[in-house]
């Protein structure tokens, strides 16, 4: 596909036509594997979750900390992909994102879910997102676990596309209305 796709305020990779995951796999069959290295949330996305500490406490486990002054770095970095132009990451403990539960769950999401806010409500935005990743403006897949982990590499057979398998995360990037004019572009580029 060469032409330039524009969905709302994004430009989307042509890569996401293009390449697919093997059957039965895909970040619904996920590994946790991308939260070894924490992740980057917007400075408001802290603030949300610092505000929501006390519930989030109570879904922690021994390999976690409550500490929440040990959730995030003290550095600041700016990336215009972030709503406010600032992101702080997570910390990274006992070799995991400090969010991450010993089972490999997101204490964020469980909080979330348990509490009734909403499964992704206190996750940032590229933990839910995720292998789907907003690169300067262009809506595309991160290959950062391409050929680690089974649940976001790339096969050369056409089994299922990342449109296909990435439904939930295009969803939450795009909206219910973006997803769907990508799934009728992807059709009528005869994919599956």
């Amino acid at each position: 596909m060469e032409r330039t796709i524009r969905i709302g305020k994004h430009e989307v990779d042509p890569i996401l036509f293009e390449r697919s995951f093997a059957t039965g796999c895909g970040p619904f069959a996920c590994e946790s594997t991308c939260c070894s290295s924490g992740v980057y949330a917007d400075i408001a996305e802290k603030e949300k979750i610092l505000a929501h500490r006390d519930i989030i406490k109570k879904y922690l486990d021994e390999t976690q900390t409550a500490d929440d002054t040990r959730w995030f770095d003290n550095e600041v970095v700016d990336d215009g992909d972030f709503p406010s132009g600032k992101a702080v990451g997570t910390e990274v403990l006992n070799g995991k994102c400090v969010f991450l539960n010993k089972t490999g769950r997101c204490s964020l999401q469980i909080a979330g879910s348990e509490e009734g806010l909403g499964r992704w409500a206190l996750k940032p935005f590229y933990c839910v997102a995720y292998p789907i990743t907003v690169d300067d403006g262009v809506v595309t897949f991160d290959d950062f676990l391409d050929e680690n982990t089974a649940c976001c590499s790339f096969v050369e057979s056409q089994e299922t596309s990342i449109v296909t398998a990435c439904k939930e995360e295009l969803e939450f990037v795009l909206g219910s209305a973006g997803y769907d004019e990508l799934i009728r572009l992807h059709a009528g580029n005869g994919k599956k």
